[in-house]
Formats: structure tokens, sequence, C-alpha cells
């Protein structure tokens, strides 16, 4: 279940602000392990972090580790669901996984109609794929360039949809379109949060 946990100041704001050193640093050491998603603070005071996959234990782990949790300086309020969906490129594993990304990179001289006829293939395996998690399409600033990201549960579900005539067909639709294009799949091997 992803968490959505919302911190409440209990002490005065000098006391949050003399313990946010020790607050961040334990920050950045789950959000490297891949634990912590997303942390920022809110507008009217106290903070939202957003979890990563964690069971109920786990959750609760990371809570009783935060300095401002042991200090008394926040309470936190929980929120679950199940994170069913996520953009390309966000990983809510806490620990690696089967998944893939696939980053293909394009030169084109018309990004317009390369953009159109990869979405064309992106949109039929959206419709049709077993483990396509989704994808974003991007163009270079420069309009000679596009990049597709695209997350799948496993690369045994990536490989299968070459095995697709139609997908095989808009596929090389989008290629004629192209001055050149290249594909691999990756996995995260490391997280690295900002340190600040």
């Amino acid at each position: 279940m992803i968490h959505v946990l919302t911190l409440t100041y209990l002490t005065p704001r000098e006391t949050v602000v003399a313990h946010m050193a020790e607050h961040k640093a334990w920050l950045r050491e789950h959000g490297d392990r891949g634990r912590i998603l997303l942390s920022g603070p809110r507008p009217e005071g106290g903070a939202v972090i957003v979890t990563a996959d964690l069971d109920e234990t786990q959750v609760r782990e990371l809570i009783e580790s935060d300095p401002w949790h042991k200090l008394g300086i926040a309470s936190y309020e929980q929120l679950a669901f199940e994170g069913r969906n996520a953009s390309p490129g966000v990983v809510t594993a806490a620990e690696p996984d089967d998944g893939v990304l696939l980053i293909n990179v394009a030169t084109t001289d018309d990004a317009p109609a390369s953009v159109a006829a990869l979405a064309s293939a992106v949109d039929h395996v959206a419709a049709t794929a077993d483990g396509f998690r989704g994808s974003r399409l991007l163009t270079s600033v420069d309009g000679d360039a596009i990049v597709n990201f695209a997350a799948w549960t496993d690369q045994q579900q990536f490989d299968a949809i070459f095995e697709d005539p139609e997908f095989t067909r808009r596929y090389q639709d989008f290629a004629k379109t192209t001055t050149g294009a290249k594909y691999r799949l990756y996995r995260t091997s490391r997280v690295i949060t900002p340190n600040r």
C-alpha cells in the first residue's frame, strides 16, 4: 500500500527548525532506500510524506524512526491506498522488483509526425499488452529528437509485444518518420535524492 502521511507540528516553530537537519537526513536516508517517494511542507504548516509500497509494519517502523516522531515534534495522520497506476518512471516498489523501464530515443526531422506515429504504437500496446504500466513521450527542446519512457512489469512482458503483428506494423510506421532510433531496457540500480 502507498501511504500518505500528514505531519502536524506539536511544538513551536523554533523547535521544528532546531531539529530540521536530523529530519532531513532521515528523509534522505529513506528516499535513497526507495521508501519515501515525495515529501514537503504544507503551506498552512506541517508536512506531507508519500511512501513507496509498504506494508503496515514497514510504515509503522518508518514513522517511529523519524527524529520528529521520537522527540514529539510532529504527529502523523495516515491514509493508505493501493497504488495501481503510476506515471512512467515512478517506481513505487520500495525494494527492487522485476520491473523494467524502456528508454527509446529517436532522432527526427519531423517531431510531431514521429510523436504521432509512436503514440499510435503505444496506444495499441496500452489497449492490448499485459504488463504495460504506462508511457511518457517527450520531445527535445530543439525538436530534433523524441524520447519514450515506458514502464513494464518485467522484460518477458515487454518482449512479447514484438510477437504482435499490429504493434510491429505501427512501430515500423514510426521508424519511417525517424532518422535513427535505439531503445534499451533499464532497472533501478540506485536512487539518490536531493541533499537539501
